[in-house]
């Protein structure tokens, strides 16, 4: 059974939020391209006539490599936003039979569990879908994916730049469109102007105002939500997905009238980012192995130090965004217009560790769960197919070909480069100045140099964590404490002495399922640092960490609708503390050295 999550907001907040509520169908429309020409919102799929697939190739403008933007930055470029902005617009307003629709695309990524240009799948495989989790294809999978719908936008954007009248503000149009890249949302950077991780643009007003080709209109914000025209009950058959016409998140209830509550999703994402920086810096300076970083499944081989990987941080952000909404449902998130700006980010991340881990990719690893074209158990390996994304031959695209992200025309600015750029350095540094440790930065009260040096000259604390995937058949979360919390689990996630949420991201159709084990990490270094730097803590050694930990150190379960579950009741869920050793670097253009790991304290079963 899947869970939603109810709010206790303030009488203030629902009043807002029921005003967004009422324009949800009152007043949100497509951008009118009357008086321009007769617009069909149903694009042409461009076939040669010996085809009979639709190759996924990315951006094609003459073969050249253009950077993908991050959002706020491609905000701040009023002509190629306004592009952005229409293009996406145009494809949620397409006829959802259309292959090339809003519908189509993001349904492939699980329901309505439809073929795709044609590829079937395997037999009694009807009620997987297409896209790998807990799989050693996570990465590489929605490398295409993104490519494919870039490749939408792309052609999209080149035929609205061209509606403008002939002259030179059609001439910047369609100069700016020639370099349209989607943008991705990195959510684990501190934003330039210190404002909410979750952007003011994707969560501030269901309406926009675009100054298109038939002049400035005010249209459904095109970020904020997409709306299913209609809604397909055979298709969505979990209650209460099957009757809300509008794609949710953090819902206020499981009824068809549900209205989004997006500014507790950024509370949430905004009590979690010190999380989020400090898995990512974790992963790139300690997890220099494929197999462990991509995805979050539990291997016989994996040991204390093998905790977390890139699928687990990703899973974090999916069901903390969708709290119950569908970007917190695998089969359902793709329809959410966040996806592809996190899944983008996701991309980035895997692009730059590939930078600095060049030599291990893909080995071959059994598939833990059913797909579209694979059974649970099969070998999984760089030449698996990756479906349905087919190339310009007709064949699937594989995790060989498809390692390289110039290969469908993009780049990321960390990766970006000639040959006079020294790439590696570049990623390097931008891991370091994005999501290095600041907390030895200041020199306020009790952060004198002896602190500083008691904390720079550390030993690296991390929760670890592992439950089984359908351990409560749906979502949920595991909240980490460091000192004391309220008892009404509706605030935890909001909690000041909250650490951080892990997530175990499930989905619905798991009766047959195998139950394998997952884990993920929250890292306790950036914590008990600030303690240290307040004089509240000696040091971060074991003798001075370990009976801090014991007294102050909790952890609590809910599902998706904070409903609490009994600690006990989860009997797979293991709450463990390691540390390790860690040399941090000397300059901007290294990494942290970690030796092996400790493992302190079990806390499953003294909480």
């Amino acid at each position: 059974m899947h869970f939603l999550k109810r709010s206790t907001a303030s009488l203030l907040a629902i009043l807002g939020a029921s005003c967004i509520q009422s324009t949800y169908a009152d007043d949100h429309g497509p951008y009118n391209y009357d008086g321009v020409r007769n617009v069909a919102r149903n694009p042409i799929v461009p076939r040669q006539s010996t085809q009979n697939f639709y190759p996924v190739t990315g951006p094609t403008s003459n073969g050249t490599v253009v950077v993908r933007q991050e959002i706020r930055e491609l905000q701040k470029d009023s002509t190629l936003w306004t592009l952005y902005i229409l293009a996406l617009d145009f494809m949620q307003y397409t006829n959802q039979t259309e292959m090339l629709s809003w519908y189509q695309v993001a349904g492939i990524h699980g329901e309505p569990y439809a073929p795709w240009d044609n590829v079937q799948p395997g037999p009694g495989l009807d009620n997987s879908g297409y896209c790998h989790h807990v799989s050693i294809l996570f990465p590489t999978w929605h490398r295409p994916y993104l490519a494919l719908f870039e490749q939408v936008m792309y052609n999209l954007v080149q035929e609205i730049a061209s509606m403008w009248p002939a002259g030179s503000v059609q001439d910047r149009y369609v100069a700016a469109g020639k370099n349209f890249r989607i943008p991705y949302w990195d959510w684990a950077a501190v934003p330039s102007d210190n404002s909410s991780v979750l952007p003011h643009i994707v969560q501030d007003s269901p309406s926009i105002s675009v100054d298109g080709p038939a002049g400035t209109q005010m249209i459904a914000n095109p970020l904020f939500t997409y709306q299913f025209k209609p809604v397909d009950p055979k298709a969505f058959i979990y209650s209460p997905y099957n009757e809300q016409t509008f794609v949710l998140r953090y819902p206020n209830n499981d009824t068809a009238s549900a209205y989004s509550q997006n500014d507790l999703v950024a509370r949430q994402l905004d009590n979690n980012a010190a999380t989020f920086r400090s898995r990512l810096y974790n992963l790139f300076g300690a997890y220099h192995n494929y197999s462990t970083f991509s995805n979050t499944g539990w291997y016989p081989d994996n040991t204390d130090a093998d905790y977390d990987s890139i699928e687990g941080v990703h899973d974090q952000i999916h069901a903390l965004v969708g709290s119950g909404g569908h970007m917190s449902v695998t089969d359902y998130s793709a329809f959410d217009p966040l996806f592809m700006l996190h899944h983008a980010n996701i991309d980035r991340l895997f692009a730059m560790w590939q930078v600095i881990n060049p030599d291990s990719y893909v080995v071959p690893t059994a598939a833990t769960a059913d797909t579209y074209n694979f059974r649970t158990g099969d070998t999984l390996d760089s030449q698996s197919i990756l479906t349905p994304f087919h190339d310009t031959s007709g064949n699937y695209w594989n995790s060989d070909t498809a390692r390289d992200t110039h290969t469908f025309g993009y780049s990321y600015p960390e990766t970006n480069g000639g040959s006079d750029v020294d790439v590696k350095d570049q990623v390097l540094k931008a891991i370091n100045a994005l999501y290095g440790d600041k907390t030895t930065n200041g020199t306020d009260g009790n952060n004198t140099p002896q602190r500083r040096e008691a904390v720079v000259n550390h030993r690296e604390w991390i929760v670890n964590l592992k439950a089984d995937k359908h351990a409560l058949n749906g979502s949920f979360f595991v909240h980490i404490f460091l000192g004391d919390f309220g008892s009404d689990p509706t605030g935890w996630s909001f909690e000041p002495n909250l650490v951080g949420t892990w997530a175990v991201l499930d989905k619905f159709n798991t009766a047959n399922a195998p139950n394998k084990p997952v884990s993920g990490t929250i890292p306790l270094t950036g914590v008990l640092s600030k303690l240290v730097l307040a004089n509240e803590l000696q040091s971060l050694d074991p003798d001075v960490v370990q009976p801090y930990l014991t007294a102050n150190l909790k952890y609590r379960v809910t599902l998706l609708n904070d409903t609490e579950v009994g600690n006990g009741d989860v009997s797979s869920l293991s709450v463990t503390v390691i540390s390790a050793p860690v040399v941090p670097p000397q300059t901007d253009s290294e990494l942290p050295s970690w030796g092996a790991t400790v493992v302190h304290m079990d806390i499953t079963t003294t909480n």
